[in-house]
């Protein structure tokens, strides 16, 4: 069966999870190890693919993710053995496939999918794996990765910026693309593209939204406390059609194209 006509889950856990896999006599130092599934067919401009290992999630620390990541993945394949060798004896808090495009920076936000559980419209929460002296290796640690999430045909490219201070419980941070503003909570969970991994404690992120060609009347940055329901997304700043006018502005991308200058600024007292 061709590779873009196949379906694989990642497996569902929903309460954080601990993994005790015994000592790997082979492996002398901690890893991470598992197979990724891939869905759907890579775009034309992808340079390569690695999962991570990251201490938080979101994550806040580039370097950090720089150093705890696997070799290229052979993404032309229907799937791909992965290896990473924990830097530490740690819990990981999220384990993301992360996708790279020719010729641009890492934005270590375009995740093509996570370890954990994927919720209707989009939404994909994180389990946590534990590296421990008694169980150094954590195998199994399989998922699916899927290149829609960067392959929509269309990118809307957002600089987004912070003012105020970043609260203590922020656990989430996302942006998303609807094409008409929400109504309902079924709308609110159905955008046309949508990314909860933006990072936290920074004043300002370039960020490249990958979605389908078309109108958008509704882009927003969305922020969510710690413990909270999944459906308790605050909006703490949209897309406007001057800044301050609280107006929601509409952008139109084209199929192939980049529509440059979806700019948005972030009152972060709004989460309060």
């Amino acid at each position: 069966m061709p590779r873009h006509m196949r379906t694989l889950a990642p497996p569902l856990c929903l309460e954080t999870c601990s993994w005790d896999h015994g000592i790997d006599p082979q492996l002398g130092v901690p890893a991470i190890r598992g197979t990724i599934t891939f869905k759907g067919e890579p775009p034309a401009n992808t340079q390569w693919v690695v999962v991570v290992a990251s201490r938080d999630f979101p994550p806040t620390d580039v370097i950090a993710l720089s150093t705890s990541q696997s070799n290229h993945l052979d993404f032309n394949a229907d799937s791909a053995q992965y290896e990473i060798e924990a830097p530490g004896l740690v819990s990981y808090a999220a384990i993301p496939v992360v996708w790279k495009a020719m010729g641009e920076p890492v934005i270590w936000s375009d995740v093509l999918g996570l370890y954990g559980a994927s919720l209707s419209g989009g939404l994909s929460f994180p389990d946590t794996v534990h590296v421990t002296a008694d169980a150094p290796v954590a195998i199994g640690i399989d998922f699916a990765a899927d290149f829609a999430a960067v392959n929509r045909g269309a990118v809307l490219s957002v600089r987004i910026s912070y003012e105020g201070s970043w609260p203590d419980n922020t656990e989430l941070m996302g942006i998303a693309a609807y094409t008409e503003q929400p109504q309902s909570i079924l709308d609110f969970i159905s955008p046309a593209a949508l990314n909860i991994s933006l990072p936290t404690q920074v004043d300002e992120f370039d960020y490249r939204l990958a979605t389908p060609s078309g109108k958008y009347r509704y882009v927003v940055v969305l922020w969510k406390a710690r413990g909270t329901s999944i459906f308790a997304f605050k909006e703490i700043g949209v897309y406007e059609t001057a800044p301050g006018s609280g107006v929601a502005g509409e952008v139109t991308v084209a199929l192939g194209d980049t529509a440059r200058g979806v700019d948005i600024l972030v009152d972060l007292g709004r989460t309060r």
